[in-house]
């Protein structure tokens, strides 16, 4: 994630609000963008490589370019699911249980009522590749940790691999 990889986000005019983990960079960021450092931050532990949770309150900053953003304190865990398929895809979850094969991938199987759902008119395929999608992240989530799984959810919604962060200094 590069600093120019955000800028494009963050218009004249428009509001954005950085959320996210403690101690990922937000604030980090946010200074970059204002040119200054607006907001304290901390270096991260040697430890183990985290960030330190530093801000406390929520901020509404207006940039050199006209944009605003809102910095944002930590949060321990931001999910959509946190895997609880159960609940919010109960629908997929109900027709999984009557596919032929328990390891059913809902794709071409015979006999798979997903798909036979989709046929019919029951369930769109854009609901299934939502919990398709959503079921790899959280399987992704629960493999990483701190900042590891913060930079994973930046190149989702990016679409860019984190970088060298001293490739980061300096830009705006």
């Amino acid at each position: 994630m590069t600093l120019h990889s955000i800028v494009p986000y963050v218009r004249p005019s428009e509001t954005v609000a950085f959320i996210g983990s403690s101690g990922v960079g937000k604030t980090t960021l946010i200074n970059q963008l204002m040119g200054e450092q607006v907001g304290q931050t901390q270096a991260v532990r040697e430890s183990d490589a985290h960030g330190r949770h530093t801000t406390t309150s929520r901020d509404l900053l207006q940039l050199p370019n006209g944009g605003l953003v809102i910095d944002t304190p930590g949060m321990r865990e931001l999910s959509v699911l946190n895997g609880d398929f159960k609940t919010t895809f109960a629908d997929i979850e109900d027709l999984a249980r009557m596919c032929k094969f328990n390891d059913c991938t809902h794709t071409s199987e015979p006999g798979c009522a997903v798909q036979a759902a989709i046929q019919a008119g029951h369930l769109s395929q854009e609901r299934l590749d939502s919990y398709r999608q959503l079921s790899e992240e959280a399987t992704t989530n629960q493999a990483l940790h701190g900042k590891a799984r913060e930079d994973a959810k930046l190149a989702r919604m990016f679409g860019s691999k984190k970088t060298n962060e001293s490739s980061d200094q300096g830009t705006a």
